[in-house]
């Protein structure tokens, strides 16, 4: 027995359509994502090792510094976030001076132990130190910290970050790698300061 028009009609009708601009849109999104995984991966993927650094007497300056991506950029809300503590050290954001190629970023330094040797400390700057504000502007530097610098147990020290641009937000995060050279061989430090003034909000 054939179906009639009418019981075909009815059964082109019970079926679920979905938007053509739904299906664009979810395919998108799909694609974007997996395409986000993939770059992680392959950036992680791509980061040298440290060990084998080591072995072939490479300078460990030249470790790549991650950087937020553009969807986590400072907001500039939160409290002041200027110090760093591990178990070994303290570094925190002294303070910031004008200069008249850009700005400083005074560090200081002080060791709670003198390392698993008991010479003392010293580190090497892994990566390029960056500065990152909430209008997504940022900034590289170079900082003044030498590897044949020790720092001993109670006694703090200083060195500088030397950026040759200025913020433009009121306020700006600071991106700084350390990896022990002395004391504390092979460990690294991604610090992460927040919410620090720039230069001429605080003049």
């Amino acid at each position: 027995m054939s179906e009639s028009p009418k019981d075909k009609n009815d059964a082109t009708d019970n079926k679920v359509r979905l938007p053509k601009s739904f299906i664009i849109l979810g395919g998108g999104s799909i694609l974007v994502m997996a395409a986000g995984v993939v770059y992680t991966i392959f950036f992680y993927l791509s980061l040298p090792n440290h060990r084998d650094l080591d072995k072939s007497g490479q300078a460990v300056r030249h470790v790549p510094l991650p950087v937020p991506p553009t969807s986590f950029f400072p907001s500039g809300q939160g409290p002041k976030v200027d110090s760093f503590a591990s178990e070994n050290f303290r570094l925190k954001v002294q303070s910031l001076k004008k200069t008249l190629t850009g700005f400083d970023v005074v560090m200081v330094l002080e060791a709670r132990s003198n390392g698993y040797d008991g010479s003392g400390l010293s580190f090497a700057v892994a990566g390029t130190p960056r500065w990152v504000d909430s209008g997504r502007n940022s900034g590289e530097g170079a900082a003044s910290l030498s590897t044949g610098t020790l720092f001993k147990s109670g006694v703090p020290g200083e060195f500088t970050i030397h950026f040759s641009r200025m913020p433009s937000a009121p306020v700006f995060d600071l991106y700084l790698g350390l990896v022990g050279t002395r004391g504390i061989k092979g460990d690294r430090f991604l610090t992460h300061f927040r919410n620090i003034p720039t230069p001429r909000a605080t003049s």
